[in-house]
């Protein structure tokens, strides 16, 4: 993860904690200048100092809040973790390919 600037945490969290709906990293984007990527390292950075930023990825959940009980808490870490999960399954696969015979295990359409 990039160098956090702690002013950029602070607005952040600002913007999350005042908006009152979920706020979307596009809107985060609209009003700080940040890149997405920027957005999402402090993001973890907040949740690494214990803030619990929870995000949603679908409908009017759809952004970053603040959990308000455990059950958003409970859903967001869920999501993580079955992100997770993806990854390491992705890491494995990658770590695993054959270099050389890759392509054997290919069916030719």
């Amino acid at each position: 993860m990039k160098s956090i600037k702690p002013d950029s945490e602070s607005k952040i969290l600002s913007i999350i904690k005042t908006h009152g709906t979920p706020v979307t990293t596009k809107e985060i984007k609209q009003v700080t200048g940040l890149e997405v990527r920027a957005i999402r390292d402090n993001v973890v950075s907040l949740r690494l100092k214990g803030i619990p930023v929870i995000s949603g990825h679908i409908g009017i959940n759809k952004g970053y809040s603040i959990a308000k009980d455990e059950a958003q808490r409970a859903k967001c870490v869920a999501m993580l973790s079955n992100q997770a999960t993806t990854m390491m399954k992705n890491i494995n696969g990658l770590a695993n390919a054959d270099l050389k015979n890759w392509d054997k295990h290919i069916k030719v359409m």
